[in-house]
């Protein structure tokens, strides 16, 4: 139920506060990099392959892509928060709720391929280490790179919230069967849509 809700609040935000921003900001329209995120990702993991069938080395692929992921994160969210208070506060929740499943998926993937809880636990950990190492490099970079990095960074960030959203978390709540699931997903989306007509989120700065 948890992937569920992370799923939706994550569709949600990408659509309603990260797309927005990214096609309408006032520095100029950096649609193009929404498209580089998304096929990014793709090509990523066509590349690594299935992780699940291709032993020891598909699973360094797979935690290679997800390790990219969280990096990417820790950009985005700081690249947000650059643009937007609200919007980086929106985001902080979403990577909250969806850093939970994500870190269990992985640990679950080299503990059945290891053996190894030890490393199940240091490769789940390294995600959430990946994300503040994303931050940092933003916030190192902040210095000296002007502002409109940081909606080039966001729209590239909008491109890989739309892929894992529809692409990875949809499919999981169709796929898991449980009604529960899509209830939490359409929940969760609703919750931010009325947060967003009440001007609780960074959708209001585009009015």
């Amino acid at each position: 139920m948890m992937i569920g809700a992370g799923g939706g609040m994550l569709f949600a935000i990408t659509v309603l506060d990260l797309l927005p921003h990214s096609i309408g900001n006032e520095r100029g329209s950096f649609v193009p990099l929404i498209l580089v995120g998304f096929a990014s990702l793709l090509m990523m993991e066509l590349l690594q392959g299935n992780g699940m069938r291709q032993g020891a080395d598909g699973l360094l692929g797979v935690y290679l892509g997800m390790f990219t992921h969280a990096f990417m994160e820790g950009m985005s969210l700081l690249a947000s928060y650059r643009v937007d208070v609200q919007l980086g506060l929106s985001l902080l929740l979403a990577l909250l709720v969806h850093k939970v499943p994500e870190g269990i998926t992985l640990a679950s993937l080299i503990l059945a391929a290891t053996r190894s809880r030890w490393l199940a636990l240091l490769g789940s950990g390294s995600l959430g280490l990946a994300t503040l190492f994303g931050g940092v490099v933003m916030l190192l970079g902040a210095g000296w790179l002007s502002p409109r990095w940081s909606h080039a960074v966001l729209a590239l960030a909008t491109g890989v919230f739309l892929y894992v959203s529809a692409s990875h978390l949809v499919p999981f709540v169709r796929s898991s069967g449980r009604i529960q699931a899509g209830l939490c997903f359409f929940a969760a989306m609703l919750v931010y849509l009325l947060l967003s007509l009440f001007g609780y989120t960074g959708v209001h700065s585009h009015a």
